[in-house]
């Protein structure tokens, strides 16, 4: 079965069999499940990205990928490596630990903790593991409040989310919402946005998941980076927990999956541009995926970040077409 999903909720992460992916965080995320990737690499992909799986430059070598993986795994112990590098915590007390971070950094007194995911979908899936993890100590939980009170911690997977003058007046947490792998973005602009807010001053702990993250971190926050420090990365929790037969059970009756066969799931960054430079995803990739399940037996999953993604970028797209047009 061919199926186009679009969500960033990590369970159709934690029940696919081969990922192939490009510049996305996704691949570190997917490490911990310790299951071949492989890479649609263009140029830049080769120069930036390390070897976690098998490349390929174009689309229509999947067969011949699949049908290698399938009989030799080469690529474990470069996966063993980065998730060394990407995760100091690779099992499933992730969120636990990152929560014991900040309330061990904030040392505020009966604390309230208020997550700040407006409703994005891609903050939520990072942030409300923290949410079980709290209410097994018994401390409130609540989601966008923003509160006049000082033992509020406000935690965000943006900085956007932070800088309301309530929220950023009291302690504030940015979560690491990608982990900052190497290749997966383009550090220009991220150097420039930190320097453009004056490296977010009203922040007072940067919550990195491992090596990597943290000396990126570090290097964008300059004069601040001792505000940064590793602790956990909450969604790995979601995905290792997601790892089991009940949920592959529900997730193929949910999108009409086919149980008996492997599931081959595409989650790329997006298009290629500068922003994204190693994006691949293209309407001539998601037409040979369609060809591969429709002359193989596998699930294809095209994993998208957003529901109705190709709608909202066509309407991106006609609203920056006419942004700079005055109606008299």
């Amino acid at each position: 079965m061919y199926k186009i999903i679009g969500t960033s909720e990590p369970n159709i992460l934690s029940i696919t069999d081969y990922l192939i992916g490009d510049m996305s965080d996704i691949n570190y995320e997917f490490l911990l499940l310790d299951k071949p990737i492989i890479l649609l690499s263009n140029d830049w992909l080769d120069v930036n990205f390390p070897n976690l799986g098998c490349r390929m430059k174009l689309i229509c070598q999947l067969p011949e990928v699949v049908d290698s993986m399938s009989k030799c795994d080469n690529y474990n112990q470069e996966r063993k490596k980065y998730l060394n590098e990407a995760f100091k915590v690779s099992d499933n007390s992730n969120s636990d630990v990152a929560l014991d971070a900040i309330l061990s950094i904030s040392n505020i007194d009966n604390p309230i903790i208020s997550l700040h995911h407006v409703n994005n979908m891609i903050y939520k899936s990072n942030l409300m593991p923290l949410k079980a993890s709290a209410e097994k100590l018994g401390i409130a939980v609540l989601e966008n409040a923003i509160l006049d009170t000082p033992n509020v911690i406000n935690v965000a997977a943006h900085f956007a989310c932070l800088l309301h003058p309530k929220v950023a007046k009291n302690f504030c947490v940015h979560l690491d919402h990608g982990l900052k792998g190497v290749g997966t973005a383009n550090v220009e602009i991220s150097k420039r946005d930190y320097i453009k807010h004056n490296f977010f001053p009203s922040v007072n702990l940067h919550l990195t998941a491992g090596n990597m993250g943290q000396a990126r971190t570090e290097m964008l926050l300059g004069p601040l980076k001792h505000r940064a420090i590793i602790g956990g990365y909450p969604k790995a929790t979601s995905i290792i927990n997601g790892a089991t037969m009940r949920n592959r059970e529900i997730i193929c009756n949910t999108f009409d999956l086919d149980m008996s066969l492997p599931i081959i799931t595409y989650a790329s960054a997006g298009e290629g541009s500068s922003e994204k430079p190693g994006g691949s995803l293209s309407k001539d990739v998601l037409r040979a995926l369609k060809t591969f399940e429709r002359e193989h037996n596998f699930n294809v999953i095209i994993k998208l970040k957003y529901p109705y993604y190709f709608q909202r970028k066509l309407l991106s797209n006609i609203k920056n077409r006419f942004k700079n047009i005055v109606l008299s």
